[in-house]
């Protein structure tokens, strides 16, 4: 079975290293998009394909290499899994890659320029399963969310707007997920060379949850002026899924619980729920 160790330099690129494709000629790697929940019964043939020459490795004879960065592929947002045709053809035969040693150093440790827009972040990781994948997001602008505290029922979030520039008037924006949902403004303070804060008091956002069902409202920016609205994520890390690693404390208000999370593709949302 192939198997891949990778490494992120600090350009963003993405090195991967195959082994265990004894007899191979001229592989090739695949990187096939994972269906979105609700569309798993796509046919593999069917799914979004990014196929990447492989090269001998100049360091270890038997082992192939490849170098993923922003000359392509460009890879939208998403789960892509990553596939090996050890014989160069897509026609059939192709193996499914399980991780090997990942060298995500330069991640961890934030140690990235200035990134290129539109932002393209790749995080490979191993998923449940055992196998070697790649979260990926593109996008044109982004606010990194730094650090965010939670004290005496206020939401305090740091972090640095990418791609768009703060003006005047610039605030943040808590939307209720779902269309038509209300929205509660907050004012942002403007840091220096696109870092900001903000804080939301959770007495502002609105407590009416009925039922078992919470409602969620999406983070935003609004930069000022005519400029589109920019979602507050979690991005520049080594930490493909926030949502489970990433846990914040909970306020009962009233009748409501009220936490902050990172949802399933990393951005920014408060919860509320009956208590």
């Amino acid at each position: 079975m192939p198997r891949a160790d990778c490494t992120v330099d600090a350009t963003g690129t993405l090195t991967l290293e195959v082994g265990g494709l004894r007899g191979a000629d001229r592989p090739r790697l695949l990187l096939r998009l994972r269906p979105k929940r609700g569309t798993e019964q796509v046919a593999v043939a069917d799914r979004a394909t990014h196929e990447v020459d492989l090269a001998p490795s100049p360091d270890e004879p038997g082992r192939w290499r490849a170098a993923l960065n922003g000359g392509g592929p460009v890879l939208d947002e998403g789960r892509w899994d990553v596939w090996v045709a050890p014989g160069g053809s897509t026609t059939g035969g192709e193996l499914r890659v399980v991780p090997g040693a990942r060298d995500l150093r330069i991640l961890a440790s934030g140690g990235f320029p200035d990134p290129v827009l539109p932002l393209e972040v790749r995080v490979p990781y191993a998923t449940k399963d055992g196998y070697f994948s790649i979260r990926a997001w593109r996008r044109p602008s982004h606010a990194e969310a730094g650090d965010l505290t939670v004290r005496d029922g206020t939401l305090t979030v740091t972090g640095r707007l990418l791609g768009a520039r703060l003006g005047r008037g610039a605030r943040a924006l808590l939307k209720r997920r779902g269309k038509g949902g209300p929205q509660v403004e907050t004012r942002l303070a403007d840091e220096g060379q696109g870092a900001f804060t903000f804080r939301a008091d959770y007495a502002d956002i609105p407590h009416d949850v009925q039922g078992p069902d919470p409602a969620y409202w999406d983070v935003y920016l609004k930069p000022g002026g005519r400029t589109a609205r920019v979602r507050v994520a979690r991005l520049l890390d080594d930490v493909a899924d926030k949502k489970t690693v990433f846990v914040y404390p909970t306020t009962e208000l009233g009748q409501v619980t009220i936490r902050p999370y990172y949802t399933l593709d990393n951005d920014l949302a408060v919860q509320v729920s009956a208590r």
